[in-house]
């Protein structure tokens, strides 16, 4: 009678066992799975390397058209440049088709460049080449919405995005009150900043078969006590389809603060496998 009973109860184990199993290993052998390399660069100058590594787990999927393509992306990225070197990792989740949740991390290190005279890793002003480590951590929250689920035909894709953010930078070696600075971005300090994203783009069957206006707002070290400066940038999207599944973005930019100024071009060649 006592075997009987253990075998019942390892039955039920064995069941709960399995259905988490199932549970566990079903999205995972649904998933896919896509690269990228992306070459930068701008009129600055600057360059840089981008490897990229994506994989998509179907979940929370539903059969309305706001649930039915609902999954979770978890995004690898290395990024190498004269100056610097960064891993991030990302985990984007899609619970309803018109919203993303994100939560990421970014690691890296900078060094001198003598060449070309410039400077990874800067404290206080002065070189720190190899001193230490930038560290990043965000979450992120996106709307988006495409005309084109709605209106049938190739010209009927108006696509809008607005991305809100919240990151914690800092710099292993440097204090509370050090200002530091990562592969040419400006002075920073450790702390809290809010980055703000919003595109309206149009889609089309042409080679150039994107462009989108982009508005980016940046508010750095938003915790501290002074009255933090906000910054905006204004960019124009242009994307080209080339063959052999590379494609090109063209991004010029501006400031917008006390006044309107240039900022740069940036181009982005990518190859997709």
């Amino acid at each position: 009678m006592m075997l009987f009973d253990r075998l019942k109860k390892d039955r039920r184990v064995l069941i709960v066992f399995a259905l988490v199993l199932i549970c566990t290993v079903s999205p995972l052998v649904a998933a896919t799975n896509a690269g990228s390399v992306t070459l930068i660069g701008s009129d600055i100058p600057e360059v840089k390397v981008e490897a990229a590594y994506n994989v998509t787990i179907p979940m929370l999927e539903g059969d309305s058209m706001l649930t039915q393509n609902n999954n979770l992306k978890i995004k690898s990225l290395i990024g190498v440049s004269p100056v610097a070197a960064t891993v991030t990792v990302d985990a984007v989740l899609t619970p309803i088709a018109v919203m993303e949740l994100s939560l990421g991390g970014s690691i890296g290190t900078g060094w001198d460049f003598a060449p070309m005279g410039l400077e990874g890793l800067i404290l206080n002003g002065t070189s720190d080449s190899l001193g230490g480590a930038y560290m990043k951590g965000k979450a992120g929250a996106a709307l988006q919405f495409d005309t084109g689920a709605i209106w049938d035909g190739e010209w009927s894709s108006v696509q809008m995005r607005a991305y809100q953010e919240l990151n914690f930078q800092a710099y292993t070696e440097a204090s509370s009150t050090d200002v530091w600075e990562y592969e040419l971005a400006g002075d920073m300090v450790n702390g809290y900043n809010y980055k703000g994203e919003y595109v309206v783009g149009y889609a089309m069957p042409l080679p150039v078969n994107f462009v989108a206006l982009m508005l980016e707002h940046y508010v750095d070290n938003i915790f501290s006590t002074s009255t933090p400066d906000a910054r905006f940038v204004l960019g124009l999207i242009a994307n080209v389809d080339l063959p052999a599944d590379l494609s090109l973005t063209i991004i010029p930019q501006i400031d917008i603060q006390d006044e309107v100024s240039y900022k740069r071009v940036v181009g982005m060649l990518k190859y997709s496998f």
